[in-house]
């Protein structure tokens, strides 16, 4: 359609529709939108940080997911990532002075979720509710300490323009392997505009407590970055984070993960 349209004007044509085809014209214009949309995304990071700490110990990762949603407001979704912090983590399960991972095997995190997303009225507010699934295949070392790292989260989300915050909650009885039953992570986001350039600056702030656990696990991270989108799909980036972790809970191998960094990414989506 664009091409035919393009070659007109340039050729500098002008002709009247046949009935014929203004009646194909209207048929077609009559045809419903679908209500169904689905959207492939693939992407490459060169450090995996999630809640500001590192999946990766620092290496690229490859990433990607499929999300469909409805006119309705309901949407689902999969997408997963390469990940080595849970095989990187040593531990020594017989006390005998001789570490080895805490999961063997285990390089994915495969997440599922699905949920409800609205504009409020005619307002500019949004509302964001879901349930996210976080799975870590792998074998757990038998006695490590390391709870299971599957995750369970309910999610609540309010946004208004660019400024957005979500309230995430953890039922189970520990959060990606750290005990403490009611994990939250409140997080507030600001995804700026810059004038007429394309590019939005982002700026993000978030809390992440472990419920009853132990309270040195719970750390504050924090996120300074931007990126630009084209109308083809590809999106780059670019962000530094930094958190108040307890380099001590989080210490994976030799990597302490919530270190200040750095991270590039490219993603498309079609």
């Amino acid at each position: 359609m664009r091409k035919s349209l393009l070659a007109a004007a340039v050729m500098g044509v002008s002709f009247t529709a046949s009935p014929a085809m203004a009646e194909e014209t209207a048929t077609a214009a009559a045809e419903p939108t679908s209500p169904h949309t689905v959207t492939f995304n693939i992407g490459l990071t060169s450090n995996y940080i999630f809640r500001g700490t590192t999946q990766t110990g620092r290496r690229p990762a490859i990433q990607g997911g499929v999300d469909y949603s409805h006119a309705s407001g309901f949407y689902a979704g999969t997408w997963g990532s390469n990940i080595s912090w849970l095989s990187d983590s040593q531990v020594d399960p017989d006390g005998d002075g001789v570490t080895e991972s805490a999961y063997s095997k285990s390089s994915m995190e495969w997440d599922i979720y699905g949920g409800y997303r609205s504009q409020i009225g005619d307002t500019d507010f949004s509302y964001d509710v879901g349930v996210l699934q976080y799975i870590y295949p792998g074998d757990r070392t038998t006695g490590s300490g390391l709870y299971n790292a599957d995750t369970t989260e309910l999610y609540a989300g309010l946004a208004y323009k660019w400024l957005s915050g979500k309230f995430s909650y953890a039922p189970t009885k520990s959060a990606f392997g750290f005990e403490g039953r009611g994990a939250t992570y409140v997080d507030l986001t600001a995804t700026i505009p810059v004038f007429d350039t394309g590019i939005n600056a982002l700026i993000h702030v978030g809390r992440q407590e472990f419920g009853n656990g132990p309270e040195e696990f719970d750390y504050t991270d924090w996120k300074l970055g931007g990126y630009k989108s084209w109308d083809n799909g590809i999106t780059v980036g670019a962000y530094y984070t930094d958190t108040n972790i307890d380099s001590a809970a989080f210490t994976y191998g030799t990597v302490e993960s919530g270190k200040e960094a750095i991270t590039a990414y490219i993603q498309k989506t079609f």
